[in-house]
């Protein structure tokens, strides 16, 4: 136990990482997962994040164990054209994706903090000022990192009190199924084939339908499922992991903390979190439908995504109209098994979450509660978005982690956060996302595939690589890690048009490219 109160003291880069990856899409992710599946997906992003974390601790042992941070090893011992695709990847994820958290929090700063008169701009520029400005403690040495670190404990821990108070708000109403609870958490693969069982009535419900309906839901949740393995660690925290390790001053002797810290900081926060969501979500909407759906069989409120869902239902019986006026009018028509299964499906949103808290505190104080455990998930997503721009940016200027290069780079995703309400609505939003959405798509499972060969590689390592059951062991993992990654990126990119037959192409010729290289440069040292 003394180890373990000593390396929680001296953590930090593990809890950079949840940071990053408590933002907006794990919070519609672990909402959508408590809709759809109840408590029975809460297996899933634990598992998820499991593998992510094998993958985290390798690329710690290899940056812990050489001299070069993993960008100069890549180049040197596998390829330049993998580290500057790793590198590149990372700033585009930086700049498209930090405006998104800027207008997560921007709409709760409007709508739970009842700002909504005040201009749009004046509030995602603050904010951005606000993240720039906790960054640049960063680069001030060790007492800015030490005094960053604790800023992002601070926001990592309101976000869990937060979620944590919305899922004792319904244990007290008894809301929550305890016994499904525990087998929630018990890996669960036949969800990727079939809906959960305690849909089966309402399916049932919809007669004809209820065939297609099943095969709708069973689709869904496997792609949550598949996604889930390839989402859990973003392409850019990839590239973030090694400099706050040596930020930190860490050498060979920190990697046994690194790992603990990457538990501690990362895996039991983000596991945490997310399960607080799914079984709030499961309890507040799972098989529900009286905050979609009025009583008169049409619906009060999300509107787009409960129409939606009806457009393959109407299909069914039919051709859809193109008129989205006579498209409405057919699906109020429908048998209302079917509207309110559809409504039961509608994914929810934040401002509909925090209602769990209603009984307990009142309306508006369930607002402000819940506003400011998503307000803090935003803004620290954004503070580690600019972080980790100031050192791609640092690195490809060949001077990683300096300062001026570094708070250049932690800049420009300051901008286009400022820009949110510019940027990410409508089109815009779009025609930034989806290329975006690509390549980091693209680009993580060959992030994957470098630190499988750095680990295997003598030249990166020297006497530092490992051998025998260890390197067989460590190999397995992450060929497993390699695998559901890769696996989730080919699924994700075939659904995705011609930008994703392009990004399935670049996929494998990197690989390839990536593989071939390893072989040639480490021949001598196999």
């Amino acid at each position: 136990m003394n180890k373990f109160f000593s390396y929680a003291k001296q953590s930090g880069p593990g809890w950079l990482q949840a940071a990053v990856t408590l933002g907006g899409g794990s919070l519609a992710g672990a909402l959508y997962l408590g809709v759809i599946g109840g408590n029975g997906l809460l297996w899933l992003q634990p598992l998820a994040m499991i593998f992510g974390v094998v993958m985290l601790t390798a690329l710690a042992y290899v940056t812990l164990s050489t001299e070069d941070t993993p960008f100069v090893s890549t180049c040197k011992h596998i390829s330049p054209v993998l580290a500057w695709a790793w590198l590149l990847a990372t700033v585009i994820a930086n700049c498209v994706f930090c405006p998104a958290q800027a207008s997560l929090g921007l709409g709760i700063v409007q709508q739970n903090f009842g700002f909504g008169g005040v201009n749009p701009f004046i509030i995602t520029s603050i904010m951005a000022v606000v993240a720039y400005v906790v960054v640049y403690f960063y680069s001030k040495g060790v007492k800015g990192v030490a005094t960053f670190e604790n800023i992002l404990k601070f926001m990592v821990a309101v976000v869990i009190i937060c979620f944590f108070g919305s899922a004792v708000a319904h244990m007290v109403k008894g809301n929550v199924d305890f016994a499904t609870l525990a087998k929630g958490f018990i890996p669960n693969f036949s969800a990727m084939f079939k809906p959960a069982s305690s849909l089966a009535d309402s399916i049932a419900a919809t007669g004809p339908a209820s065939q297609w309906w099943s095969a709708t839901i069973a689709n869904s949740q496997r792609d949550i499922i598949i996604t889930a393995f390839g989402t859990a660690v973003a392409i850019n925290m990839t590239f973030l992991l090694p400099y706050t390790l040596k930020k930190k001053g860490w050498g060979k002797d920190q990697r046994e903390l690194s790992r603990y810290d990457l538990g501690l900081g990362l895996a039991i926060p983000f596991i945490i979190a997310t399960s607080f969501l799914v079984i709030t979500a499961s309890a507040q909407f799972h098989d529900k439908t009286e905050d979609v759906l009025g009583q008169d069989g049409k619906p009060i409120a999300l509107e787009v995504g409960y129409y939606k869902l009806l457009k393959g239902r109407v299909a069914l019986d039919g051709e859809v109209p193109s008129n989205e006026t006579g498209f409405r009018a057919i699906a109020d028509q429908l048998p209302i098994a079917d509207r309110k299964l559809a409504a039961a499906l509608t994914k929810r949103d934040a401002g509909q979450l925090a209602t769990a808290l209603k009984p307990l505190v009142g309306e508006k104080p369930a607002q402000l509660i819940f506003g400011i455990g998503i307000f803090a998930m935003a803004l620290s997503t954004m503070i580690v978005h600019m972080l980790m721009n100031g050192f791609a940016i640092s690195q490809a200027a060949g001077a990683p982690g300096k300062k001026k290069p570094f708070l250049i780079g932690a800049a420009i995703p300051a901008v286009t956060a400022a820009l949110a309400p510019l940027l990410w609505s409508g089109a815009n939003k779009a025609a930034m996302a989806i290329p975006a959405s690509v390549v980091a798509t693209t680009l993580l499972p060959i992030a994957y595939l470098i630190f499988v060969l750095l680990m295997n590689s003598k030249k990166t390592l020297g006497d530092e690589k490992l051998t025998g059951n260890k390197l067989i062991i460590v190999n397995v993992l992450m060929g497993v890690g390699l695998f559901l990654a890769g696996f989730a990126s080919v699924w994700a990119l075939k659904n995705k048009g011609v930008p994703g037959q392009y990004g399935l192409i670049a996929l494998v010729v990197l690989a390839a490219i990536g593989i071939i290289s390893f072989i040639k440069k480490n021949k001598v040292s196999a």
